[in-house]
C-alpha cells in the first residue's frame, strides 16, 4: 500500500515529543486515508501540517478514552478486549495500541483496504464491516470497550438505531460503549441528514453528515437498554466538537464519579516577518474545561524553549467554533527578535496547561512557517 510521504525528521521531532515509546509507534499513513486527506484539505495540501494535525487528533482521542477507562476498568490493563469500530487507516488505532498490546484489539471498517493496513502495520486484528447491521459476523464472546468515532454522525435515520443495537449486543457484562454525534440546533427537528460527507467512495445517502438531539439518542438508548444499560452525554466531548455518549452494561456504573475532562488544545494561525527582522507567530490555545486554567504557548527551536506567551486576547471566532464561551480568551502572539531564530530552525509549538499536559499542535521549519 502506498504511504504518504512525510518529512523524516519532521515526523521523528513530533513522535519523540508526544509518544511515550516511540520505538514502538507506527506513523504510516495511507495515501488513502481519508482523515489525513480532509486534514490536507484544510490546509491546502500541506502535507506536513496535516501529518502534525493528524497524529494530535489520534492522541486526543486516546487522552480522553483513557479517562472512560480509568473510572470503568481501573486504567487500560483492566481492558481485555477492544473493538474500533469504523476506525478508517487508524487515526486512533495507532496510539491505541501504545497502551493496550495489539492482540487485545479488533479493529472493523467498511473499507476493506483499512483494515488490512491497520493488520500489516499494527498488528490488530480486523474484520470488514458491511452495509447491514445483521449481516457483521463480529463474534468475540464480547468486548469490554467498544469506541465508534463519528460514524453516528453520517447515518440516515433508518440506520442509526439498527447499529446501535448491533454494537451494544457486542458488549461484554461490564462492557462501556462510546460513540460520537453531531448535536443539531434546530428546535424543530431531532435528526437531521444531508447528503455531504468527506467520503470519496461511499453513497452519499448511506454515508452523508447527521445532526442529532439528546432527545432523539435517549429515544434510541430507551430503545437498546431494556433497562441494563446505563448511559451519559458529555457536550463537545469527542475533540471538542462531537458529543461523545458513553454507555455502560454494568448495572453497578457510578456515573456520578466519573469526572470526565474535554482536555485542552491550539492552533498556529500564521507566522510571518517584520520589516526590523523580528519574527511573529499567532493562534489560539485554550483549556476547554475552566476558564479559570492558565495555558502557556511554549515555542522550541531544534529542541530548546526559545520563548513562551499566554492568551491575550479575545477570539470571537474560536468561541463562535467550538460553541465555548471558554474559548473566547484564546488568542495568542509570541515575538523573536531578529537573530534569535534561523530559517533553517525546526520550530515546536506546545501548548501546556497546569497540569502540565502537553500537546504538539505545530513542528515545522521555520522557512516553511513563513510561507503559510
Amino acid at each position: 500500500m502506498e504511504l504518504v510521504e512525510i518529512d523524516p525528521e519532521l515526523a521523528s521531532r513530533y513522535v519523540a515529543d508526544q509518544i511515550a515509546d516511540p520505538r514502538g509507534f507506527h506513523s504510516e499513513i495511507s495515501v488513502e486515508d481519508e482523515m489525513f486527506l480532509h486534514a490536507l484539505t484544510g490546509y491546502r495540501g500541506n502535507a506536513n501540517r496535516a501529518f502534525v494535525v493528524y497524529l494530535l487528533q489520534g492522541k486526543q482521542m486516546l487522552d480522553q478514552l483513557q479517562q472512560l477507562a480509568e473510572w470503568a476498568f481501573g486504567g487500560w490493563d483492566g481492558v481485555r478486549t477492544f473493538l474500533d469500530f469504523a476506525s478508517g487507516y487508524g487515526r486512533f488505532t495507532r496510539h491505541l495500541i501504545q497502551t493496550i498490546p495489539a492482540e487485545r484489539v479488533v479493529v472493523c471498517d467498511i473499507y476493506e483496504d483499512a483494515v488490512r493496513f491497520q493488520q500489516k502495520h499494527f498488528g490488530v486484528d480486523g474484520v470488514a464491516s458491511v452495509p447491514n447491521p445483521e449481516d457483521l459476523d463480529l463474534d468475540r464472546g464480547g468486548f469490554d470497550f467498544i469506541f465508534v468515532s463519528s460514524l453516528f454522525s453520517h447515518l440516515p435515520q433508518r440506520n442509526f438505531l439498527d447499529w446501535l443495537q448491533k454494537l451494544s449486543s457486542l458488549l461484554s457484562e461490564r462492557g462501556l460503549l462510546v460513540f460520537s454525534t453531531r448535536k443539531t440546533e434546530s428546535a424543530e427537528s431531532d435528526f437531521e441528514f444531508s447528503p455531504l460527507s468527506e467520503s470519496r467512495s461511499l453513497a452519499a445517502t448511506e454515508y452523508g453528515t447527521t445532526f442529532v438531539s439528546e432527545g432523539f439518542v435517549r429515544k434510541c438508548l430507551s430503545e437498546v437498554m431494556n433497562g441494563e444499560l446505563r448511559w451519559r452525554r458529555f457536550e463537545h466531548g469527542h475533540l471538542n466538537f462531537q458529543d461523545l455518549y458513553v454507555v455502560s452494561r454494568d448495572r453497578d456504573a457510578d456515573f456520578a464519579t466519573l469526572d470526565y475532562q474535554r482536555g485542552h488544545s491550539g492552533h498556529v494561525g500564521a507566522c510571518w516577518k517584520n520589516p526590523s527582522g523580528s519574527i511573529h507567530m499567532r493562534g489560539w490555545a485554550a483549556d476547554f474545561d475552566s476558564v479559570e486554567r492558565p495555558i502557556q504557548i511554549e515555542v522550541y527551536a531544534n529542541g530548546n524553549l526559545v520563548g513562551a506567551c499566554s492568551p491575550d486576547h479575545d477570539r470571537p471566532d474560536v468561541a463562535k467554533l467550538f460553541a465555548s464561551p471558554i474559548a473566547l480568551w484564546s488568542g495568542w502572539n509570541c515575538a523573536f527578535e531578529d537573530g534569535l531564530l534561523d530559517l533553517d530552525d525546526w520550530i515546536t509549538i506546545q501548548v501546556v496547561n497546569n497540569r502540565d499536559q502537553r500537546h504538539v499542535i505545530s513542528v515545522e521549519k521555520l522557512s516553511a512557517m513563513l510561507r503559510w
